[in-house]
């Protein structure tokens, strides 16, 4: 391959994880701007609310005044009453007039007490449902940046390793067309997922602050789903990051981070996988782990995509020189002629080539189908080295 070719190749990767990047920037932005409008919206319903408060505590006052005006009316009606033959009959209806007033400019004053009141307790429940919003949003932000990071230290490393293998340039093309289909994939899965899930938060958002003033029942089912669509937008960027590169790899190992990503791959297909591991296991170099990882990853994505299979094994043997692997299924298998074609088995065969290991895979219709896999654990040479 030519110089020309590395560097169509090289744009073309970094044209695919710069889409994937912008993606998820996009998506930053509109929650940023969800979260700018939720704080202009909260700094106005407490300024609102400080007035209300005020009014409320003056017609306290002014319910008290009238309360007080009232009682004064009733016993002044009473000495009236008592001296009803010796007053006129202006002075006995003047005192009734004025009692009159005084219940009804007390009642005014309490219904308007009431509808301040009313009126301050919805504005408190919208501003606590607003700083709902407000933390929601904090939260999927941060989540992103996270995101964001891993998938930017991801870009560094590929860069870094794309020189080693200048002098590898047959091998470099099928890396690198590996890799493009892996940024693709992020990039649908952050498309389909978060991103639009995020254009949904901003949808409900917008249409809980409408019903708040309308319908409160509403907006509290709106709300009820605004939280569930950012718990799934969560749980779909953790999945991101998981499969970027899982932390458990790097903190327990090997076979504990296999363990618990089959446990979950069996939970979510509900295929059966029978996990087993036939020798002491050992802590490997950071490229035979992160290649045996990717590998029966690749492999459990293909049982679930094409094999129609309901059981699966995983079988790994740790060696003095060498580790095992063998990853079988029942389900419909290959033909023979396609053996080794598609279904990310070339990308699965140069990852462990590159290691001087051996891929071989063996199908039959409707007989399902095994791996078996065997790397060195000593001898790799530096040169040869990519890492996940």
């Amino acid at each position: 391959m030519n110089t020309d070719v590395e560097v169509t190749y090289k744009k073309r990767l970094d044209n695919i994880v710069e889409k994937t990047i912008e993606a998820i920037e996009s998506s930053k932005v509109q929650i940023f701007d969800i979260l700018e409008k939720a704080k202009e919206e909260a700094k106005r319903l407490e300024a609102q609310l400080e007035e209300l408060k005020i009014q409320v505590i003056n017609v306290i006052k002014e319910v008290e005044l009238c309360e007080r005006k009232e009682k004064k009316c009733k016993l002044k009606l009473a000495l009236v009453s008592k001296q009803f033959g010796h007053l006129s009959e202006q002075a006995v209806r003047k005192a009734y007039d004025e009692a009159k007033e005084a219940q009804i400019e007390l009642a005014l004053k309490r219904r308007e007490e009431k509808e301040l009141i009313e009126k301050r307790n919805e504005l408190e429940r919208k501003l606590i449902d607003n700083k709902t919003i407000i933390e929601k949003a904090e939260k999927l932000v941060s989540q992103i940046n996270v995101a964001l990071n891993y998938l930017n230290r991801d870009l560094k490393k590929m860069n870094t390793q794309l020189e080693q293998l200048k002098d590898k340039r047959a091998l470099s093309v099928k890396i690198i067309e590996a890799q493009e289909e892996e940024r693709k994939r992020i990039a649908r899965e952050i498309h389909d997922g978060p991103a639009q899930a995020m254009a949904n938060v901003l949808l409900k958002s917008e249409l809980c602050e409408k019903l708040i003033t309308k319908d409160i029942e509403q907006a509290k089912v709106e709300l009820k789903n605004l939280k569930n669509i950012v718990q799934q937008s969560l749980k779909e960027v953790r999945k991101i990051i998981y499969d970027l590169r899982p932390s458990a790899l790097d903190d327990l190992g090997l076979i504990p981070a296999l363990s618990r990503y089959i446990k979950n791959f069996s939970e979510e297909t509900g295929i059966f996988v029978d996990f087993s591991v036939l020798s002491d296991y050992k802590r490997l170099s950071p490229e035979i782990e992160i290649t045996c990882f990717r590998v029966v990853q690749e492999a459990l994505t293909n049982i679930k995509k094409h094999s129609k299979a309901k059981n699966a094994s995983v079988k790994f043997e740790f060696g003095m020189r060498f580790i095992s692997i063998i990853i079988k299924d029942d389900g419909i298998g290959f033909d023979k002629e396609n053996i080794g074609q598609g279904y990310g088995l070339m990308g699965m065969r140069e990852r462990v080539e590159i290691l001087n290991g051996k891929f071989e895979i063996s199908s039959f219709k409707n007989k399902g189908t095994q791996i078996y896999i065997s790397i060195p654990v000593r001898g790799v040479e530096d040169d040869q080295i990519v890492s996940g």
